[in-house]
């Protein structure tokens, strides 16, 4: 468990359950809601999740489907012009929620265990972001 990857108080008990790479972490679906809702009620704003598809030789990030060709599956949250920080915390957490919800991955052919890269910010990390 990589415990500086993530914000201080955040619970031991997700940390533990995350799945990290490089500097990202990734959850089962269930899971991955838990740890979003922490995140917009601590005040980090949740810009998206990203499905990956662990197997024993590493991550794929576009799984394939059905239809036989690879997709992003996962969702983005952009912050509004003029949007309070506090608003754009909770509308990111809400949204982000109700994808990984309502998430169907019987489209998704490939074998392997099936994660969820949140990339979380703080208001002052995601101002350095916006600003370069």
């Amino acid at each position: 468990m990589q415990t500086d990857l993530f914000p201080p108080s955040f619970p031991v008990e997700l940390a533990k359950l995350a799945f990290s790479s490089g500097d990202e972490a990734a959850w089962p679906p269930s899971i991955a809601v838990l740890a979003v809702e922490w995140f917009g009620s601590h005040g980090y704003a949740v810009l998206g999740a990203e499905l990956w598809v662990l197997h024993t030789d590493g991550i794929q990030s576009l799984p394939v489907g059905r239809d036989g060709m690879r997709g992003v599956y996962g969702n983005t949250v952009d912050r509004r012009k003029d949007e309070a920080w506090s608003s754009f915390v909770v509308r990111a957490a809400d949204e982000t929620r109700k994808y990984l919800q309502a998430f169907d991955h019987s489209d998704i052919v490939e074998q392997g265990q099936l994660y969820f890269n949140v990339v979380w910010a703080s208001e002052s990390l995601f101002n350095k972001l916006v600003s370069t």
